[in-house]
């Protein structure tokens, strides 16, 4: 009935078709914001789920990460679970949800990267919270695994990873369990179609770590004879050196500001932004057969434990704890991966300087109606573009004082064309591209005893995508607007202490366009900002390392949905002195639920004009 209409067009007319109830949505039960509570508190929208019963499969129920033995004070061990499909509910399925929970025991601990694998592939990735002396914080997240729906119909081995040091001074464990809700189709709720197949670059259940922009997480892949369209959903999370990398220097300003380098603080304080090397310009490459391939942005996440941990208490930063993916569509490449042979898809980090750690998979759909497609890319201009940054200084060498800014410039526009030859004539697509990547780094000095470092950092991706022609033309755009401020002014006090005052902004500005020839688009936009200030005061008493305290401590976090189908979400949470002070939520909204195929947090939109409802 409607298998050549976009899915969510299909959708709508079904909503019109069906009684009231049936179109409607239910959303995962999630805790809200308590005011005066410690415990983690986000403004995000719970994901959107069909009003219908869903099948639980358990991967692993509560799991303690922590010392394994005696003399074993470091959990790096994965924790292995073996995956069933659910046997009530074969499929195929409207949405695929996972939950996980997550809690840290009160005390001190730092933040710890954690991901959940199933078959080498990445199903989650994100961070834990950092605990307070008297407060264990608890938590949930929740992903939109319907396009892995493939992967979940086969029995699979799985693990866990949360690599966690525990010590006398850090002696907190991890606590994580997590289940899949699988909710199954009906004619008032239709399951998408999703991708045919999964293939990871990862070569085990873990992620892999590139340490410079050299380094390659690469695989070879026969890809099926059939394939039609090709995406790579891509996770780069900084680590170790480059946790701080929009902080960074190119090598050759380093000794200008030696002065910050020095007063980076003592041995066990938080965290902070440094004058570290190996510049500022990062940004995800990908390549087919040595072949670039597409670029995609880095979003400058901050843990829970970076530059001031009472920033963080109670609410995180945007995505800290749940990582969204980057989607890139290389779908003019499958006429070309097509021939039965194998080809090599790598991804790297380009600037990474000893850290970043990778998660990769693609997503291929291949033509039911053809045993071989074929086809050919017609132009790359990606090929020929620079990836290099453009880098300006005002820093003035050999001075007593570091006083100036660093500019680090990068801007890239290319548009890759190809064809593939299916069962109903050859497709023609098209993927172009425009970002730019801005970073300033300002330093200054107020008086003998206080410095000043600003970090500006911005990012606009702008992205279309568009296959047929003639009356079933389709288009896909996606822009994406970042940006990161973090104000840090650095006081050395009498007493040996320091004392840091710091201001921070992040944003996450996404909007999405689809179009079909003689139908009208659908749109929808996705905006989450958070503010936070605070100033911490630490050093050393009794010949250990101190956290005097803090003062001034407030946050805001607000949330935003909107789409042409008359969704909307609206949230603001505030908190003051590591707890929630205020949390409202639907102002200019109607209360009617979200429609459950819709993706409010920005998460890659289930390809949307390319998907035909399953009946």
């Amino acid at each position: 009935m409607f298998r050549n209409l976009p899915y969510r067009l299909a959708i709508i007319v079904l909503a019109a078709l069906a009684p009231p109830f049936a179109a409607s949505a239910i959303l995962c039960a999630q805790s809200v914001p308590v005011v005066g509570s410690r415990n983690v508190a986000t403004a995000d929208p719970p994901l959107p789920v069909p009003a219908t019963t869903p099948c639980v499969v358990q991967l692993f129920p509560r799991e303690n990460f922590g010392p394994r033995g005696a003399n074993n004070r470091m959990d790096a061990l994965p924790h292995p679970f073996s995956y069933q499909p659910p046997a009530r509910c074969k499929g195929p399925w409207a949405k695929v949800l996972l939950v996980a929970r997550f809690s840290v025991d009160p005390g001190h601990q730092y933040d710890r990267t954690a991901s959940i694998w199933l078959n080498d592939v990445n199903i989650y990735f994100g961070t834990t919270e950092e605990p307070s002396p008297h407060f264990g914080p608890q938590w949930q997240i929740e992903r939109d695994l319907t396009d892995y729906s493939s992967l979940l119909r086969s029995p699979g081995r799985g693990d866990v990873l949360i690599n966690n040091w525990v010590d006398p001074l850090r002696a907190s464990v991890i606590h994580a369990s997590a289940r899949i809700l699988f909710y199954p189709a009906s004619p008032e709720v239709p399951a998408p179609r999703t991708p045919d197949q999964i293939d990871p670059l990862n070569p085990a259940n873990a992620p892999v770590n590139l340490q410079t922009g050299n380094e390659l997480l690469a695989r070879k892949i026969r890809f099926p004879r059939n394939t039609e369209r090709v995406y790579l959903d891509v996770f780069p999370q900084s680590q170790f050196h480059d946790e701080f990398w929009y902080t960074c220097l190119p090598d050759q300003y380093i000794q200008e500001t030696m002065a910050f380098a020095m007063k980076r603080g003592y041995k066990g304080a938080p965290k902070q932004p440094r004058a570290c090397s190996g510049g500022s310009y990062r940004e995800v490459e990908v390549e087919i057969d040595g072949q670039p391939a597409g670029l995609a942005p880095i979003f400058p996440w901050v843990y829970t434990g970076g530059i001031d941990p009472f920033l963080w208490r109670p609410t995180p930063g945007v995505q800290t704890l749940d990582f969204i993916p980057y989607r890139l569509d290389l779908t003019p490449f499958a006429g070309l991966l097509s021939d039965g042979l194998e080809h090599s898809v790598a991804v790297r980090v380009l600037g990474a300087h000893h850290y970043f750690s990778v998660a990769a998979a693609l997503l291929l759909y291949c033509d039911p109606k053809a045993a071989h497609t074929g086809g050919a890319v017609t132009r790359n201009t990606l090929e020929s573009a620079s990836l290099e940054p453009s880098i300006t200084s005002t820093l003035r060498n050999n001075s007593p004082t570091a006083n100036g800014n660093v500019l680090t410039r990068a801007r890239q526009s290319y548009e890759i064309d190809g064809y593939v030859n299916t069962h109903a004539g050859r497709v023609h697509s098209s993927v172009k591209q425009n970002l730019t990547f801005v970073n300033l780094q300002k330093f200054s000095t107020v008086d003998p005893k206080t410095t000043r470092h600003i970090t500006e950092q911005s990012g606009q991706v702008s992205t279309t995508s568009s296959s047929g022609g003639h009356s079933q033309a389709r288009a896909f755009h996606r822009s994406l607007d970042y940006s990161l401020t973090v104000d840090v002014l650095r006081r050395s006090n009498s007493n040996h202490s320091q004392t840091h005052t710091v201001h921070l902004q992040q944003i996450y500005d996404k909007r999405i366009e689809q179009r079909q020839a003689g139908l009208a688009p659908y749109q929808a936009s996705v905006r989450n900002t958070r503010t936070a200030a605070d100033q911490v005061n630490f050093g050393f008493s009794a010949g250990h390392f101190t956290l005097f305290g803090n003062r001034d401590q407030t946050s805001t976090q607000t949330f935003s949905f909107t789409d042409s189908l008359g969704d909307c979400y609206r949230a603001e949470l505030q908190a003051s002195g590591g707890k929630v002070s205020s949390f409202t939520k639907g102002q200019g909204c109607s209360s009617k639920p979200l429609h459950w195929f819709v993706h409010p947090t920005g998460s890659p939109d289930s390809l949307g004009w390319q998907q035909k409802a399953v009946h």
